[in-house]
């Protein structure tokens, strides 16, 4: 049924309990996850005006990225499910996509915020984008 299951994380709660049901889901299907986490490029440009080492702070995101995806590979060998990780930098819901293509992924299994009201109607949020532009299904996961 899945044989690739793209998840994207934050290392976040919430990208854990996505990230859980992606699992739940390779695991039942004899499929494998890809975990993803993107260093945001706004991330890295808040930090080249300001006075601090920028190469310690790529470091510092990389590093998160890296524990990021590694938490999810440690739970998918847990539970028996193939995982390979990848990190990349650049804007989140287009790597999203585009790793989601490369990797031919049958289906992205992400968490979602809650937002709601106004705040859900400025900001928008990078899972919302993913579920519209995606060309497979999305699966979003509230913790």
């Amino acid at each position: 049924m899945y044989d690739t299951v793209l998840v994207p994380t934050d290392g976040s709660a919430r990208s854990r309990a996505a990230a859980r049901r992606a699992i739940d889901l390779a695991g039942a299907s004899g499929g494998s996850i890809r975990a993803l986490s993107v260093i945001e490029v706004d991330d890295l440009g808040l930090w080249t005006a300001a006075d601090v080492p920028v190469e310690r702070v790529r470091a510092s995101l990389r590093d998160a990225a890296e524990m990021a995806v590694e938490e999810i590979a440690s739970l998918a060998g847990d539970a028996g499910v193939d995982c390979a990780t990848e990190i990349r930098i650049g804007v989140p819901y287009r790597e999203i996509l585009d790793a989601t293509a490369e990797a031919d992924a049958d289906l992205v299994v992400m968490a979602t915020h809650g937002r709601t009201g106004l705040e859900h109607a400025i900001l928008g949020s990078t899972t919302e984008r993913v579920v519209r532009l995606s060309d497979v299904p999305v699966l979003t996961v509230r913790e």
